[in-house]
Order: structure tokens, then sequence, then C-alpha cells
């Protein structure tokens, strides 16, 4: 993690040193044969050259605090250290732009009154204090904007770009003066108007969402009046706005929280997502996946106490407690939003969970609740500029702001829909990055609707997560249901998710100083456009100091650590080639995903943590059980540490790719341990995938099975414990009888724990045998048990008995609900069995063999535990019926599209 954030820091300063060339360039140019700075004592020249990087600066600083805008923070960044001062002060503001790449655009807040004040510009420095840290505080509302028929060209997706402009207006309009003011609202109407004007004709989407395309657009007017400025200003700093923040900060880390220490789940208008659906080894499909039993279970560990809420009508919990309503399927009766508005009010704390595109009518449910805050949720899906989900990753300093995802890490979003209103004190905690918003089209199938951006739709940095206070109380809404399902749990961002939230909602009175702050901010930087007073110094630094004090105190939930045994049983870290995506339409073929995998431990009461592919190098004292799926080089730890680390009691798996043993870096870990690579040799069975699917396939094929398996050289510290073909296990010399070391198991076989192998998340309540037990052998290594046999026992291959299905003589076969084959049997079925070359004689072998497996398979009218496979290796789920005298009636044999590569769902059934 920490070579990934240098490599991104050394790639922005790089850009920045770049941009801040050809700025430096310009601003040379533009000042002919004069001196580049003019000093007479604490004042600056104020020509043309210095206005214009005063008024670029402020207005690259908005811009860059109201959307995700990387190139901003970089301009921003270089304008700063380009300030005209002295030298001596020129090294604190190097400090500051570099801080600024490193920790993201809520530095600026800090930088630009800085380069501002050490410029000489002392009475714009605190109205641009102002105005920035407003629009930091206040962006999200600039984004809930309605669209106008007659723009073709979302209003939302403009709004922003006009947030510059407003910025450099309240800051900077007083020493502008009437031209240069005229100047900023004339280019910004003149842009945006022939922009918008342009749209459709001479640019699409990808123009819109262009991040240098969005910065000049922004910035051009700016610089504009900044070059027509007329007005002078050399006044020097007013040091009392910085101690009035200073003691504004103060008050603001020390209000008061209300603790949470219980969860209440509503469970009273419907059971999407509902806490009581259990989630163990024998839980599969989708009924099992998509619930929050999981996230019940991880929020009692958080909070103390999780409760269901089972009736409207049932009292209300104590206000220290959290209510949460989930997608209700089902209105909420007048009297309870009424009832619980109060509950609010009076102390309680609210936690609403939307879903995109209005699915099964929960957002018509939740607006009549919503409405009582202040809240409007759209009934659209939000996805990223190139039509997939967002995937944001917010800098630490964001933390400053309120944020509680500032970790530096990427936060993955999936079914994500926007605000059409927000209350004027709401904080933005989370957001889905830059991206569009689509209204929900029911006619197209999974997520409603073809995810095209389209300059028609609102493009910006739609809010995720918002907070408010409401009375003593707090409300804060999430939108997006997905990340706290059962089946995406295991990412690490979504439990440090619900940790903010609730950090966030234990603190309504810093959520309401936040909140209004960010008003306050505004009207007092207006206040400065009319007249400078110190009392308006002090009260303008108070101001600033409470707000982001405040939203910090809310913030500061970003940097808060996992608890082992709280937060994650496993430590789960991939390399930058696996995938943990939900969707098998994002994988592309050959790529390999091990989202099932990973979220099945926590059935086994594991616990898993993922971070995010190829972004974590692990530190084996983090946690006492780690797996890495298919590490990068850099992720493996050294020999001695893995060592140290199985000597401390701790557990190690590595599943490396096949290809993995031929990479140097990998056998020098091996040699490292002094384990040696060796190949196993065996047969093995691979099904018949020619296209056509059964139909076409000629049988199943044998195969010269070749892997790498490792053995301890005899001078290792490591002892063999128990091995397959799939997972080799160690333990630590010496040993002992109870074991005392940990376990170390390395597998060169990740690619048979993929999606592929064993299904993906979205499994049929009747997995495939291969699935289930892929799982339990992970499983068993990772909690040090014996492993299961290396074949599934739910796997029978009978043998044929005609004599006990003699009579079933009529056949039918289905293909996806279609009829293939129908019929009777003649008395002599011969010929090869292969369904696409003897179709009879298949079906007559297949009716022989189930008939002699429903022996073992003594229950009628219900599927059989086992699976019967036939010769050609395809999986069969077997139901039978029994006639009034009890003898065999008919056979029903079903293989779903997901248990091989026929790729169908076939149905086979045999009667008399």
């Amino acid at each position: 993690m920490f070579d990934r954030l240098l490599k991104r820091l050394f790639c922005r300063l790089l850009v920045g040193l770049f941009l801040g060339l050809l700025v430096w360039l310009f601003y040379g140019l533009s000042m002919t044969a004069e001196p580049i700075i003019r000093l007479q004592g604490a004042a600056r020249s104020n020509d043309r050259a210095v206005s214009l990087w005063a008024v670029l600066l402020i207005a690259v600083a908005g811009f860059a605090l109201a959307e995700a805008n990387d190139l901003a923070t970089v301009v921003g960044a270089s304008l700063v250290v380009l300030a005209p001062t002295r030298l001596r002060f020129r090294v604190g503001l190097l400090a500051l732009a570099l801080s600024t790449y490193w920790l993201g655009p809520a530095t600026l807040l800090l930088a630009t009154p800085a380069a501002l004040v050490a410029a000489g510009r002392g009475l714009p420095a605190i109205s641009a204090a102002l105005a920035l840290a407003g629009i930091g505080l206040t962006a999200q509302h600039f984004q809930s904007v309605p669209s106008l028929a007659d723009l073709p060209i979302h209003l939302g997706s403009l709004v922003a770009l006009a947030i510059p402009s407003l910025a450099v207006g309240v800051a900077a309009g007083r020493w502008l003066g009437i031209r240069g003011t005229l100047s900023l609202m004339a280019g910004t109407a003149f842009l945006l108007g022939g922009f918008t004007m342009a749209a459709g004709v001479w640019f699409g989407a990808s123009t819109i969402t262009d991040q240098t395309v969005r910065l000049l657009l922004a910035c051009v007017p700016a610089a504009w009046a900044g070059w027509n400025a007329n007005g002078r200003d050399n006044a020097a700093a007013d040091w009392s706005a910085l101690a009035g923040a200073a003691v504004g900060m103060v008050v603001a880390l020390l209000l008061a929280a209300n603790p949470i220490s219980m969860v209440v789940f509503d469970e009273s208008h419907g059971k999407w997502e509902t806490i009581r659906a259990s989630f163990g080894p024998d839980d599969f499909g989708r009924g099992v996946n998509y619930t929050y039993s999981l996230l019940s279970g991880h929020a009692e560990r958080v909070a103390g106490k999780v409760a269901a809420f089972d009736d409207e009508a049932a009292p209300l919990p104590e206000r220290d407690a959290l209510f949460v309503i989930k997608m209700p399927t089902q209105p909420l009766s007048k009297a309870f939003v009424e009832r619980l508005t109060e509950w609010v009010r009076a102390g309680g704390r609210l936690l609403v969970v939307a879903d995109h595109t209005d699915l099964y009518d929960s957002t018509q449910n939740l607006t009549p609740l919503l409405a009582r805050f202040g809240y409007e949720v759209t009934a659209s899906a939000v996805y990223n500029p190139i039509g997939g989900p967002n995937v944001p990753t917010t800098a630490p300093g964001m933390a400053l702001l309120g944020r509680i995802d500032a970790h530096g890490h990427q936060q993955s979003w999936q079914t994500g829909t926007s605000f059409g209103a927000l209350p004027a004190n709401a904080l933005r905690l989370m957001t889905f990055g830059m991206g569009f918003e689509e209204p929900g089209d029911y006619s197209r199938p999974n997520r409603f609707g073809p995810f095209l951006p389209r300059i028609a739709l609102r493009y910006g940095d739609h809010s995720a997560v918002a907070g408010s206070a409401f009375g003593k109380g707090a409300v804060a809404v999430l939108l997006d249901s997905t990340p706290w399902s059962n089946f995406s749990m295991f990412k690490a961002p979504y439990t440090h998710m619900l940790r903010g939230v609730l950090h966030a909602l234990a603190h309504p009175l810093a959520l309401a100083v936040a909140g209004w702050g960010g008003m306050a901010m505004f009207g007092l930087a207006l206040l400065w456009l009319w007249r400078s007073h110190r009392v308006l110094s002090i009260a303008s630094g108070l101001a600033i100091g409470l707000s982001l004090g405040a939203a910090a105190q809310i913030g500061w939930a970003s940097f808060a650590q996992p608890v082992e045994g709280r937060d994650f049983g496993l430590r789960v870290a991939a390399g930058s080639t696996a995938k943990f995506e939900f969707l098998k339409q994002l994988v592309a073929p050959g790529e390999r995903n091990y989202s099932r995998i990973v979220s099945a431990m926590a059935k086994y009461d594991l616990m898993p943590a993922a971070s995010a592919p190829g972004a974590e190098i692990p530190r084996l004292t983090d946690a006492r059980r780690w797996l890495l799926i298919d590490p990068d080089d850099r992720q493996l730890p050294s020999p001695s540490d893995v060592l140290a680390h199985l000597q401390r009691g701790g557990d190690l798996t590595v599943l490396f790719a096949p290809e993995a043993v031929i990479r140097p870096p990998v056998r020098a870990w091996l040699n490292g341990l002094l384990l040696m690579p060796q190949r196993a040799t065996g047969l093995a069975m691979v099904e018949d995938a020619r296209p056509g699917g059964l139909m076409g396939r000629r049988g199943a094929a044998i195969l010269r099975d070749v892997r790498t398996t490792v053995a301890p050289l005899p001078q290792s510290l490591l002892k063999d414990r128990e091995a397959d073909a799939l997972l080799q296990s160690f333990t630590v010399r010496p040993t002992t009888f109870p074991r005392i070391s940990g376990l170390l198991n390395i597998s060169f076989s990740a690619e048979q724990f993929s999606d592929d192998a064993v299904g993906e998340v979205w499994d049929g309540v009747r997995p495939g045998v291969l699935g289930r037990h892929r799982e339990r052998q992970l499983a068993a290594a990772l909690l040090g048990n014996e492993l299961p046999p290396p074949a599934p026992e739910e796997a029978v291959r009978p043998d044929a008995n005609p004599k006990l299905a003699a009579h079933l003589r009529g056949y039918l076969m289905l293909e996806n609900g279609k009829k293939v084959l129908e019929g009777e049997f003649d008395d002599n079925e011969s010929g090869p069995l292969r369904l696409a070359e003897a179709p009879l004689a298949y079906l007559a072998d297949l009716r022989n063999r189930a008939a002699a497996f429903v022996a073992s398979c003594p229950e009628p009218g219900t599927p059989c535990r086992d699976r019967l496979i036939g010769p050609d290796m395809t999986e069969w789920v077997v139901s039978w019926a029994a006639a009034r005298d009890g003898h065999l009636a008919a056979v029903e044999l079903v293989h779903e599209r997901r248990f091989s590569g026929a790729g169908s769902t076939w149905n086979v059934v045999f009667g008399e």
C-alpha cells in the first residue's frame, strides 16, 4: 500500500511541476518588461499577473473542493508554490503544496489563505477561507438541482462548473472591482451558455467527463476576471482571524457525543435484506446471500446489542439506539412516520438504507418518511463515466470536511441511487465519485438500465451517504443497499462504512455545527464584501474553526483501525490480477474472480475482511489468520516473518496460480522457507465442453493432470501436517502435542477456488457438488481442521440396473424449459453413450443409473441429498415419485446451468 501511495505521489508531483512550469512561463511573459515581483515592505505589487494568480488559485481550489477532480488538486498545489513572496515563505508553501498531493484538496483550505497572506492579499485571504470552507461543506447541494427540459445538458452537470466563479465572486469581489466582477459574471454565462449550445453537436459525454475540459470551463471565466481586475488590496494579514479559528477548532473538538449502544433493524415493512436469514455451510443462493444477517452480527459486535422491530405498533427503542429502515417493500403508515419523527427529534438516531431505481417500490415507500427530514431520493441509478460501478478513492485530508471514507482506499459501489433534495444542514459523509445519474428502466434486466453515459444525464460527484442533525437526534441516508449484503460484507471498506456511520450519528451536535456552519460561512463572506472589521475577522475565524473542527470530529472515523475478533477474523489480501466482483459480467474471460469462495468463509464464522486486489502489503503482525490469493511478488511476506508468525501461533494460507511457480520471486520465497516444488501427476477427467451443450457432447475425456506441490527439505523448520493435490499444510518445529504452532497452507491451484470453478455468489439453492466441496476444503485448511476427502462424498456414480427401471418406458427431455426429446423406449436400446450420436441409448443408460441411485435416496418427492454423476461426468439432481404400492413410478433429473460447462438447465423425466 505504501509503495502505491509513493508512486501516486510521485506521478502527481511530476504533473504538478510540469503544469507549474507552464503557468510560471505565462506568468513571466505577462509582466512584459516589469519585474515579476516588486517588494515594498509587507505590500506586494497589484499588477495583472498577481491578480491573475490570486484569482486562479481561489477558483481552482474551489473547483477541487466541489468535485473529485485530481487535476484541479494538482494545479491548485502548483499555484500555491508560485505565490509571489519571499523565499522564506516559499519553504512553508512548498510543504503545504506537497501535503496537498498526499492529503488531497482539503489541504487547499489552509494552503490557499496562507499563499494569499504571503503574497500580501490579507483581505481576500479571510474571504477565501470562508468561501472555500463553505463550498467544501455545502458542495452536495449544488448537485441536487433538477433538469431543464430545453437544455441538452443536465443543469446539474453545469452547476459545478460555476462554483469557481462563485468562490471568486465571494472571496475577491471587493478588490476585483466592478469591472472584474462584471467580467466574471459575463464570462461564466457566455462560456457555459456556448458550451450548452454546442452540446450534442460538437461533443458528447466523453467531453463533459474529461477532467481537463471541466477544469478549463470552470476556471477560464475566473482567469478573465482576474486579468481585468482594477481594484487594489495591499492589506496585511489579520491574525485575529487565525486566533478565532484556533479557539473554534478547540471548542468543536470538545462537542459532546451521544454514544449508540443498540442497533434496531426494522423488519415490519418487508423482508428484503432481512437480518433473520441463516448463513451457514448448508446455505446457498441469492435468497441467503442477499440478506443482512452478517451485518446484524457485525452491528452487535460494534454497538453491543441488536434487536428486530417486527410491528409498527411496538414501542420504539430508547434514544441511545440506532433505528435502521432498509428498503421497505410495504408502505409506512402516517402514524408510524409521525412517531419515528418525534423519536428522532427527541434524541434518537435514524439510518435509512435506499436502493436504485425504486426497486419493489422501496423509494415510494420511503418518500413520506424522508420528506419529514428534508431528504428526497430519486428512482435512478448512478454509474461511473464509462457505465460501470463506481469505485472512488477519497484522500485522507477530506476527513476535515466530515468524510467518513477518507481512508485512501477504494470504495466499491454497485447499485447506488441519488438525492433529489437534501436538508439545508446536510453533510456529505461519502460519495460515489464522479458519475452519471440514470432513470430506471424496468424493461431491461438486472440493473434496470442501459448504463450508457449521455450528456442529458446529471453528471457530478454524487453523494452516497448524507447525514444531518434533527432536533436532538440525527439522520443518515445510505443510497446503496448492496455493500452490507452477506455476499459483499467480506470487503473491508464495507465494515468500515458501518463503523463510520455509527460514529457520525453518535455526534449529532457536531453534525449540527458542521451542517449549519457551511451556510454561516457564506453569510460571513458576503459581509466582507460590504466592509472589514476586527470583530468580523474574529467571528469569521471562529466560524471556520467551529465548522471544520466539528466536521473533523466526524471525519476522524476514517482513520479508525479494524479490531481483530470484532471486525474480522480472517484478513484477505489478493494480487492485482485477482478480482472481487459480484457481477459475472464485470469479469472478462481469462480473469479469475474469488468473490464466492471468500464470502463463503463467513459461513464458518471466519469473518473475512479483504482489501482491494493489489492494494495491501500484508503485515503478518496485524492479524492472526491470513489468506493471500494469487499474491503479487511484493505481497509475499519474508520467510523470516512467516516463521515468526507461525511460532506466535498465527496462520497463513497462500493460494498461488499454477503459473506462479515459474516466477523467480516465488521460487526465492519457497527457497527461503526450504520448501521444494515438485510435480504431482495423475489422471483427471475433463468434460466435453464443445459448442452445443449437452446435445453436442461426445463424452468426458481422460487427461494427464500435472500440478505443483511443495514439500519441506530435511533441514527446513517446517514439518508436513496434511496434504492433498490442492493444499499442503505445514507446522513449524519444534512440534508439540497438542499443537501450538500456527499453520502454513500452500496451494498452486488457486484457479480451482475461483468463481469459474465453484460458482458465483448468485449460485442457486442447489449448488454444484464441487462448489460445496471447495468451500469445505478451504474452511478446513483455514481453521486447522482435518481436510475433507479429495473427492466430494455427495457425488455418486452408480452402476446401471436395467431391471429396476424396465417399467419406466416414457421419457421427456427439456432444455431451459423447451422440449427437446419425448417418446418411449424400445425393448433394446444400444449404441454409444453419447447424447449427440445415440440419444435413446444415452437416456436409457441414464434411466437405469437413476433407478439404482434412488435406492440410497429413501424420501420420495424431494431432491436427493447426493448427486448422480453420469458416465460423461454430468451432474444431476435426482427426485423420484412412488406409486401407491411403493414401487418406483417416476424419476426426474435436473442439471442446472451452474453445475458444469453444459451452459443450460436440463430436465429429464422418466415414467411409466
